[in-house]
């Protein structure tokens, strides 16, 4: 009998866990636009409340959540990842409001209100400030970056999945680079990093806001990259060649069959023979073939031969 008992408490006590499970409800709706405009909704325990947004242009995007209940809010990637979240501890009386402010690209996301235990009305709103950008959608990495023309301000974003834009320019000789970058953020402003071909850092620039930075560089491809903190900026190089420099040729030419090897008047240059007849002429050492020709025996070499022959008989 005790055991009856013991097995029904456990039944009545599974059940409510068993209930809210089965209450738990993925309810989606219409798309709310960045507009300015209150989208208002109602929530009870067990239900996740799932508003899509589109972002159509690159900025800074404020989605604005006011709770008149508890309850949990997220922001959410197109693939329902989340990267955001903030809890809320509002009443009917004094709502609780927290605003979710990045700088995003463009594309689809969502926000979920909701959790197990909230029951209550809430709102929610998006407002969109567009950044100018000039970015290509690949220079996320030094393998993509973008050419930076000589004279032109490109302008780009750092936003919540951007860390790095990067930018390329080569020079054909030694150049004079005028480097200048800007922001409008009054704090937690973006870096600047100068490498060159091989990505070996050259110099850093962190926090800039009205930098300009001026180096002389050889010939050769180098990049530029904008990293650190999200938020807007423009870019602009002027690089100048130096006066009287040459082009670095890609291989050195072949001299003209036809021109002479030198001036006449001037002294010719010295050959690889004319080198080892000097050297064999420094050391007093004749060539060994100059042994094998007979004809280029002195004259006394001879008598010099039957002295020798005569001392050994």
């Amino acid at each position: 009998m005790r055991k009856c008992i013991l097995l029904l408490l456990a039944l009545l006590l599974a059940l409510p866990a068993a209930a809210l499970a089965d209450d738990t409800q993925f309810i989606e709706h219409d798309p709310f636009f960045l507009d300015d405009t209150w989208v208002e909704g109602s929530t009870r325990p067990g239900e996740y409340h799932y508003y899509p947004f589109t972002v159509e242009q690159v900025g800074l995007v404020t989605v604005r959540a006011q709770l008149f209940c508890t309850g949990r809010v997220q922001l959410l990637d197109a693939d329902l990842i989340e990267w955001d979240e903030g809890y809320f501890n509002g009443s009917a009386g004094a709502p609780e409001t927290q605003d979710f402010v990045y700088y995003l690209e463009p594309g689809a996301y969502y926000v979920c209100v909701g959790n197990d235990s909230s029951q209550g009305d809430f709102r929610l709103k998006g407002m969109l400030g567009p950044c100018p950008s000039t970015e290509t959608g690949d220079n996320d990495t030094y393998l993509g970056a973008q050419l930076l023309p000589s004279g032109e301000t490109l302008s780009g974003v750092l936003t919540q999945w951007d860390e790095h834009d990067y930018y390329v320019f080569s020079l054909d000789t030694d150049t004079q680079v005028y480097l200048t970058a800007n922001t409008t953020l009054e704090s937690l402003m973006p870096n600047l990093s100068l490498y060159d071909g091989d990505m070996v850092k050259i110099d850093d620039e962190y926090g800039f806001k009205g930098y300009a930075g001026e180096f002389l560089l050889p010939a050769g491809i180098y990049y530029l990259d904008v990293w650190g903190n999200d938020g807007p900026y423009t870019l602009k190089a002027v690089y100048t060649p130096q006066p009287g420099a040459t082009p670095v040729p890609a291989e050195s030419a072949a001299p003209d069959a036809d021109e002479p090897a030198f001036t006449f008047g001037e002294e010719a240059p010295e050959t690889e023979d004319a080198a080892y007849a000097n050297e064999r002429d420094y050391f007093d050492v004749a060539p060994e073939e100059d042994f094998l020709d007979p004809d280029s025996a002195p004259d006394d070499f001879g008598s010099l031969l039957l002295d020798l022959l005569r001392e050994g008989i």
